[in-house]
């Protein structure tokens, strides 16, 4: 994941953020190059721990199922 700040005006910065190279978000416009990279960098960290988080969950819940359904053959 990476961001990328383009000058929009002289006091006017845009910030967008993409996971794949191809496909960006728009973060938002900021008055300084400073702000923007700041914005730029907590979207990109939250999002990534957003999806950190989000594959843990799939992979639990890969897991429960089967178990559950162990459980159940066992138990019928």
């Amino acid at each position: 994941m990476h961001w990328s700040v383009q000058r929009v005006t002289n006091n006017l910065f845009s910030v967008s953020a993409t996971s794949d190279g191809l496909d960006y978000t728009h973060v938002g416009n900021y008055r300084s190059v400073e702000d923007a990279n700041r914005a730029g960098r907590r979207f990109v960290s939250v999002r990534a721990h957003e999806q950190g988080h989000n594959s843990h969950e799939r992979a639990e819940a890969d897991v429960h199922p089967q178990g559950s359904l162990t459980s159940s053959a066992l138990h019928g």
